[in-house]
């Protein structure tokens, strides 16, 4: 297997430049054990990962390394990685990465299809919780390699770009995944700190600083998409945060927020909309204003 994390900085640069994926459920959330189970789990902090990956690609290569990375995301929350399965440990990540050849595009020009699996287990409890993420290139006029735009999609993923968050916060705290990424979404607008890979964690590989690089620089498309799972599965938790992330830094994470407003049908907020419409800074966002005011109130903008 042979990776090239080099090349993952770079590489997202140009997939920033894509626009908005489409709403829709994200990922499958399956839970395999009684609900009561997490609340037993609080001091599990020590985990051993195993996830496994492939490719179709007949050179085998890799554009990140997908194991370090998720080592990099638990480290990041606090989880303490041991190195060997033989060592003691409360908590084990098993799954698989998987790029595997999709439609085709023209002549000798493939999608990839980028499948995780990732499946949480305690050492005395057994399996307590899987996650299942699939992202796939669809062609678009900017021209961008299908496999970067199934990358793009599958960082941007809330379930995968919050999966150390994830576990912890189910772990540590019986939260579920949309709890998860409120807390996510308020710390981004608050300026939290964010979490930095421990410089004692030399066995992790060279590339692991653009790795997270890449995930700084992924976030404002994955708060757009995050904001769209909660739509897509009409969860209206999301709706008491939508004014606080009127002050995101990405004015298309703004844009987005405003016209969740709309997709919820909070006639609450039309009096914030109307003094958008008006006073807003950016265009886009005075823009996104009048469109959602339209279709709150069943009229032409």
């Amino acid at each position: 297997m042979k990776i090239h994390t080099s090349w993952l900085f770079p590489a997202v640069l140009l997939a920033m430049a894509y626009g908005f994926a489409p709403d829709r459920a994200l990922a499958n959330v399956t839970y395999l054990t009684d609900p009561a189970v997490f609340s037993t789990l609080r001091t599990a902090n020590t985990i051993y990962v195993d996830v496994q990956a492939a490719t179709w690609k007949t050179r085998g290569r890799f554009l990140w390394d997908a194991p370090a990375d998720i080592r990099a995301k638990l480290i990041a929350v606090g989880f303490e990685i041991v190195r060997e399965k033989t060592q003691p440990h409360a908590l084990t990540l098993t799954g698989s990465y998987e790029e595997t050849r999709g439609r085709q595009f023209g002549i000798n020009r493939y999608g990839t299809v980028l499948t995780g699996t990732f499946r949480i287990e305690h050492h005395e409890k057994g399996p307590l919780f899987e996650i299942t993420i699939q992202e796939r290139a669809e062609l678009t006029s900017s021209g961008t390699l299908p496999y970067l735009d199934s990358l793009h999609n599958f960082l941007t993923n809330p379930y995968y770009h919050f999966l150390g968050e994830i576990v912890d916060g189910q772990i540590h705290r019986n939260q579920d995944a949309h709890s998860v990424f409120l807390k996510g979404l308020r710390a981004k607008v608050l300026r939290e700190a964010v979490p930095e890979v421990s410089e004692s964690s030399d066995w992790l590989p060279e590339g692991i600083h653009s790795m997270q690089q890449a995930h700084t620089l992924y976030e404002p498309v994955a708060a757009r998409r995050t904001i769209g799972e909660f739509v897509q599965t009409q969860d209206d938790r999301i709706v008491g945060i939508l004014p606080d992330l009127l002050n995101h830094p990405d004015v298309y994470v703004k844009v987005r927020s405003v016209q969740a407003f709309g997709d919820f049908g909070v006639l609450e907020a039309l009096y914030l909309l109307r003094d958008l419409e008006k006073n807003a800074q950016e265009v886009e966002v005075r823009n996104a204003a009048s469109a959602t005011i339209s279709r709150l109130t069943g009229t032409s903008p």
